[in-house]
């Protein structure tokens, strides 16, 4: 039988599970995007991605990178 505290870990993972599947998504969709217009993104860019924890910000790099004219334009505002 769980206790409270166990039962109240296990919906913390849970919900640290959602969150950062819902941050992976958004990052995997810029990337997507931006290798579906210029290509191989570089490291840098990858990685300053996933550095991101805000997915309202995540969210409107996405409208970013379908807008953007280059990957200097989408990196000016990483």
């Amino acid at each position: 039988m769980q206790t409270a505290i166990k039962k109240g870990f296990i919906q913390e993972a849970i919900e640290i599970g959602r969150v950062s599947g819902k941050l992976e998504g958004c990052v995997n969709t810029i990337l997507d995007i931006l290798n579906d217009k210029f290509g191989q993104v570089p490291k840098d860019i990858a990685d300053a991605l996933n550095q991101r924890t805000d997915e309202i910000a995540l969210r409107s790099l996405a409208v970013h990178a379908a807008n953007c004219s280059s990957l200097d334009d989408f990196a000016a505002d990483l």
